[in-house]
């Protein structure tokens, strides 16, 4: 029997980043937006474990393609890290009115997100599902990211439900593959309609 729904938020509850927001740091820093954009291959897992600042990965990022000039200055790297931030802000209101609805039919809502303090401390009580939420899973909050075991089991512990009990939604495969070892219900999210498609898929089937 599936008694809970755990979402993603980007590019599941968030909406897809419409404009390259690397090219706005290429203007303020005179660095290639293709530096920018390697910052989550090469600094990202630490920012959204929780182990530093924005302002130190995007140090780190540039000082280790070179840019030694445009790292030292605290100001500037402080700024970037809110422009980045900004960029995930805008979030669907047609999933999360779905998801909402799915609570509202008495199915425990979680949220399990590779996410930064800095997201969570100026966007948090503005994300409608992040307040709503029977147990929210951030990364930085317990120092784990997906694809980590261990951070999916953290969120079943706190919604109290078996993994066969749960559906999954992220957008990664990697992420998805985890969760179904696991034995929880993952689903790759690919929008909004074919998501409700497979949830309807495992309701009926379990």
């Amino acid at each position: 029997m599936i008694r809970a729904v755990i979402f993603d938020y980007g590019n599941v509850i968030s909406l897809p980043q419409t404009g390259d927001y690397t090219i706005g740091l290429e203007k303020l820093t005179g660095v290639p937006s293709n530096i920018f954009r390697a910052v989550y291959d090469e600094e990202r897992y630490d920012f959204d474990r929780g182990d530093i600042n924005g302002a130190t990965m995007y140090i780190r990022l540039l000082t280790k393609h070179g840019y030694y000039e445009q790292a030292a200055n605290l100001p500037l790297m402080h700024k970037l890290a809110r422009l980045d931030m900004k960029s995930w802000r805008p979030y669907s209101q047609e999933v999360t009115d779905w998801g909402l609805s799915l609570q509202k039919q008495g199915y425990k809502l979680g949220i399990l997100s590779n996410m930064p303090i800095e997201f969570l401390d100026h966007y948090k009580k503005e994300i409608p599902l992040f307040e709503a939420a029977d147990y929210a899973c951030f990364s930085c909050n317990v120092h784990l990211i997906k694809p980590d075991p261990a951070i999916y089991r953290k969120v079943l512990e706190g919604l109290t439900v078996k993994p066969e009990e749960a559906v999954f939604f992220d957008d990664i495969r990697e992420n998805i593959d985890t969760a179904i070892q696991i034995g929880i219900h993952g689903c790759l999210w690919q929008n909004l309609e074919q998501g409700k498609k497979a949830w309807k898929n495992l309701v009926t089937q379990f």
